[in-house]
């Protein structure tokens, strides 16, 4: 028995996900997903060792690894240096394809709604606003039991605004243009190079990542559920070092298989490092 059917055999036994196959087209979440969620935004922690396993499924994958995520991009590339992955920001408004090149819509009419969201956010301390490039969110993470308020003042900042929709997350009401989610956004990678043929597959855990689950799941492919609620997902794993686990032990088995068919096809040809 060799490395790789080794390695598939010790993660079955752990966890009741197959590991990725070399045809898959990966998309990831990241707040929740990849990363542990934090008090706030800027406070979220990278694990070691993830940066390195990104990068080793980029080239198993042959490119076809994207992120996802709530977040502007250049935030993305922030905590995921030096690594600039294929992304997705601010649930799609923000769209970096292979040719590093960020597409972001004409930025709607968020401006005015500001002022009477900053007052909101000053006359209770626990909420918090977080600015993005097109969109604009309150965190109530601090003060849960917010939540009633925070998603009437968003209803009334709405009410006579064009081209904007509320999108509520993980203890968090986004302001974002309408019209688009995450699930536009894996559909737009798949009718490309290099994700375009391959098999779909979605880890994230917000109710904002069911329109990714749900276009993955037309396209015959899968998504991951990072938690336990209802879901358009067809896997889930309990938590983020769960999923990360996942992409460890995928990235270790695709890189071997890739040794093994290099070994194959050049058998004078020393063997390739381990990116890991």
């Amino acid at each position: 028995m060799d490395a790789c059917q080794n390695d598939v055999l010790r993660f079955y036994a752990m966890h009741p996900l197959p590991l990725i196959e070399p045809h898959a087209a990966l998309f990831l979440d990241f707040d929740g997903t990849l990363a542990d969620l934090a008090p706030s935004p800027e406070l979220v922690q990278v694990e070691s060792g993830l940066v390195g396993t990104l990068r080793a499924l980029h080239t198993c994958l042959d490119g076809a690894l994207a992120i996802v995520s709530g977040r502007p991009v250049a935030e993305l590339d922030h905590f995921l240096q030096p690594l600039r992955l294929p992304s997705a920001g601010v649930h799609g408004a923000e769209f970096r394809n292979g040719a590093e090149r960020i597409v972001t819509p004409p930025a709607p009419g968020i401006g005015p709604l500001l002022p009477r969201l900053e007052a909101l956010v000053a006359r209770h301390p626990g909420l918090m606003l977080e600015r993005k490039s097109v969109a604009v969110a309150i965190h109530y993470r601090q003060a849960p039991e917010l939540e009633p308020l925070v998603r009437a003042a968003v209803a009334d900042a709405l009410r006579d605004a064009i081209g904007l929709d509320a999108l509520p997350g993980k203890m968090v009401i986004e302001i974002k243009p309408a019209g688009v989610d995450k699930g536009d956004a894996i559909a737009a990678f798949m009718r490309s190079a290099p994700f375009a043929g391959r098999l779909p597959v979605f880890a994230g855990d917000d109710v904002t990542d069911e329109a990714g689950f749900s276009v993955v799941r037309e396209l015959g492919g899968v998504g991951v559920l990072v938690g336990n609620r209802a879901t358009a997902a067809t896997l889930s794993v309990p938590a983020p070092h769960v999923l990360r686990d996942w992409l460890h032990q995928s990235a270790h088995a695709l890189t071997h298989l890739m040794a093994q068919r290099d070994d194959t096809a050049n058998p004078q040809q020393p063997r390739r490092e381990d990116p890991l």
